[in-house]
């Protein structure tokens, strides 16, 4: 089965792990994408949604100036990188690449007819999200089988921004739903959904930090499935669910008090 990873930045340890845990599985991808904007967009882009203030604080968190909010994510993904014998977890996705002998293709934008044309060329049966932006409706219908999207949500339920954040507001089980991307918000084919666990002490960062791991358990899991014809879809209704959108500040505050 040709599987096609595709990312929005070269360093990307949760990407990293996951082509390791597949070429376990004797599923080396065939390619990466890495559709990384450049600096002085993606500059822009965070001054534009973020402003100034936060801009600061995460360059400085970048150059290990201020403490990282996000380091639980490297500490979860680096304890399950050891524990599956993956020594390059956190070496960028070109070295990868060359390393493991996959293809590697740079482009500015993954919706580009570039990326279009190669994977209907390679005739790529999956891509797998690991980051990489908005898929358009060329992109989403040139693999064979689909795009593979871990949502960090029970769909139909929860879709779109901070859906875990939502979730714990309204009382409702969190968790990561499998799924395959259509053109609507978290609105395609259900595969699998798994709980995160929540024990005393918790936060929303060790939670979204834990979910990576399960991320990579259920893409594990989907591709398994799939390869060996085993799969259950699950179709969404729209009227099903609701689309959510950034938490305020203040009130993901209060869900974090909550835990």
């Amino acid at each position: 089965m040709n599987i096609v990873i595709s990312s929005s930045s070269i360093h990307n340890p949760y990407a990293s792990v996951l082509i390791y845990k597949l070429i376990q599985y004797s599923d080396k991808p065939k390619c990466i994408i890495n559709a990384e904007k450049s600096k002085i967009i993606k500059l822009k882009n965070q001054l534009r949604k973020k402003g100034s203030q936060t801009t600061i604080k995460k360059i400085f968190q970048h150059y290990k100036i201020a403490r990282c909010a996000n380091r639980n994510s490297r500490n979860y993904l680096k304890e399950y990188a050891l524990l599956n014998s993956i020594p390059d977890w956190n070496i960028s996705l070109s070295k990868i690449s060359k390393k493991e002998e996959i293809e590697y293709l740079k482009i500015d934008n993954i919706n580009s007819k570039e990326a279009v044309d190669y994977i209907k060329s390679r005739e790529v049966d999956i891509v797998i999200n690991a980051g990489g932006g908005i898929f358009k409706k060329a992109f989403v219908s040139a693999p064979k089988i689909g795009i593979l999207n871990a949502h960090m949500g029970f769909l139909p339920t929860f879709r779109g921004m901070n859906v875990l954040e939502w979730s714990l507001f309204y009382g409702h089980r969190i968790g990561v739903t499998l799924h395959f991307i259509d053109r609507g918000i978290d609105t395609g084919d259900i595969l699998l959904f798994k709980e995160i666990p929540i024990e005393i002490g918790e936060s929303i960062n060790t939670l979204r930090a834990k979910s990576l791991v399960i991320n990579i358990e259920l893409m594990i899991q989907g591709i398994n499935l799939i390869k060996n014809k085993n799969e259950t879809r699950i179709k969404q209704k729209i009227e099903q669910g609701k689309q959510y959108f950034v938490m305020h500040k203040r009130l993901k505050n209060l869900v974090d008090k909550s835990l």
